[in-house]
């Protein structure tokens, strides 16, 4: 990990299962109703037939949201409008309390902060409607259908760094999926994997950001 020196980094955090959870059978367990589907079985079914595929058109910006419901209810043969699919689609969020106190301490002891998430233009109105008092915390949000680049390529990295206006040596990404830290750290950044509060603190205390007044007082998270 490396150590910033006096000048701190810019803190890049990545949105689902960070800064805010998320679970797709929140949305399946609507979307499967007319199937007489649960929605575990849902996802399983769209899985198997390559909703991966289709999602990755999605929140790279190569499809519009009313192609995505498009080819999701033909892949799972449901026939659902589209307005009624996007409400149930964008219903799977919910905060991180944590990580939305850590976000305003770090906003207010004067860090520049970066959102950058691989997301849809369905989920990224969502949550900027239902968490708008966090991310209006952050500097920019970096979101990967607006970009056209989905981490972990390189370029998403660099649109971050871009839009901090830093190069990327300058900056530390924090995301929870291991091959996402890897592609920041390949792309030039440091990163660290967020897996459980307590320990997210010490990593960032480790790599000389100034979290001790919280880190004393909510080391466990609470």
């Amino acid at each position: 990990m490396t150590q910033f020196g006096k000048q701190p980094p810019v803190l890049i955090f990545d949105f689902g299962n960070v800064v805010a959870y998320f679970d797709y059978r929140k949305a399946c367990d609507v979307l499967g109703r007319p199937l007489g589907l649960s929605g575990e079985a849902l996802l399983e079914l769209a899985r198997a037939r390559n909703f991966v595929a289709i999602l990755q058109q999605y929140e790279s910006g190569a499809i519009t949201a009313e192609a995505f419901s498009t080819l999701f209810c033909g892949l799972v043969g449901l026939d659902m409008p589209h307005q009624e699919f996007a409400a149930a689609w964008s219903d799977i969020f919910w905060l991180n309390e944590p990580m939305a106190r850590l976000v305003e301490f770090l906003k207010n002891e004067g860090y520049r902060l970066i959102l950058g998430s691989n997301t849809n233009a369905l989920h990224a109105a969502q949550f900027q409607r239902q968490f708008a008092k966090t991310l209006a915390h952050f500097d920019h949000l970096v979101l990967s259908h607006e970009v056209g680049h989905l981490k972990p390529s390189a370029e998403f990295y660099h649109a971050c760094a871009a839009a901090a206006g830093q190069e990327p040596a300058s900056c530390l990404f924090i995301d929870d999926l291991a091959e996402n830290v890897e592609g920041a750290k390949a792309a030039g950044l440091s990163a660290l994997q967020f897996t459980e509060f307590p320990k997210l603190l010490r990593d960032l205390m480790a790599a000389g950001v100034n979290i001790s007044p919280m880190f004393e007082s909510n080391s466990d998270g609470r």
